[in-house]
């Protein structure tokens, strides 16, 4: 199955990759996280100087074919890394969330998303998260489609998802809609996480894609502002 303007797209061989915007795409895959069945998402971006994999799964570089010439390939917190290693072999340049080389001692990382800036070119901003050590989670902002990028700063479960993943999220607080979780109420250096948010909020974003969960098409930053009020 193959359809670019149709928007899906599949090497046959596994899960089908979803355009979501202009070269804005998504990979779902399965994934279990202390036996829960988690489903987890990789987005795909289209750049003038290459494709960036965010959060990367288990699936062949040829997903690709079509959309552009894999260069980046990005684990975006210390936590989401597991398949990173498959696509620098594949050809593209890994990029690491602050500590995760040090985590990740058999992979070789062209740089580390220490600060915020434009490594990937003009049209992607990357936004390190310098409050929450035990993620250091990276955001991205895709400039061209007002789209924010997370991994595990908010979650979105749908109410298809798994009775078991919806029951352990709603004691984590982070379910039903589009939340954070306890753990970054309690954890989170609220100081430095008030700086960092003023850096997110001042992008002009009104999607959000995260890695678990519904994306947010439109309304985003009303949506992640409403999932922080706690800390806002």
């Amino acid at each position: 199955m193959w359809y670019v303007n149709g928007h899906r797209m599949s090497t046959g061989r596994g899960p089908t990759m979803q355009k979501v915007a202009d070269n804005i795409y998504t990979l779902e895959a399965g994934l279990r996280f202390f036996g829960l069945p988690i489903d987890t998402r990789m987005t795909v971006i289209n750049t003038a100087d290459g494709v960036l994999v965010h959060s990367p799964v288990k699936a062949p570089v040829d997903i690709l074919a079509g959309i552009g010439e894999l260069r980046w390939a990005v684990a975006p917190n210390k936590f989401h890394h597991l398949y990173v290693g498959d696509w620098i072999d594949a050809g593209a340049e890994g990029w690491a969330a602050p500590g995760l080389p040090d985590k990740r001692k058999d992979l070789t990382f062209t740089g580390v998303l220490n600060e915020v800036g434009e490594p990937f070119g003009d049209e992607i901003l990357a936004i390190p998260l310098t409050c929450f050590p035990m993620s250091n989670e990276v955001v991205l902002f895709h400039k061209p489609s007002r789209t924010l990028v997370v991994t595990d700063l908010v979650f979105n479960l749908s109410k298809q998802a798994k009775f078991s993943a919806r029951a352990a999220f709603a004691m984590a607080g982070a379910y039903p809609g589009c939340k954070t979780s306890n753990l970054e109420r309690i954890l989170m250096k609220r100081d430095l996480a008030r700086q960092d948010f003023e850096t997110i909020l001042a992008q002009e974003f009104d999607r959000i894609i995260m890695s678990h969960g519904d994306i947010v098409e439109t309304g985003g930053k009303d949506a992640l502002k409403h999932a922080f009020r706690w800390l806002l």
